[in-house]
């Protein structure tokens, strides 16, 4: 099945246009997976995301980088 562009996709292309198509299959499903959550994710959330799928950033960063931001707000 292609891909087909999430709303996070259509909101900031520039985040996405640097994965192939099974890279933003996987982000797209972790931000849904999430939203079912209740979750809203802006595009610092959707940057780091890209970020660990691209190998940028460990799962450890990752992790760090998500709570950092929710134990300050």
């Amino acid at each position: 099945m292609p891909y087909e562009p999430c709303r996070y996709a259509q909101r900031w292309p520039e985040l996405f246009e640097q994965l192939d198509d099974e890279q933003k299959q996987r982000v797209s499903d972790a931000l849904a997976n999430n939203r079912l959550e209740n979750w809203e994710p802006d595009r610092e959330d959707v940057s780091n995301l890209v970020d660990r799928e691209l190998g940028r950033i460990d799962t450890a960063e990752y992790i760090r980088r998500t709570l950092s931001k929710v134990t300050s707000d």
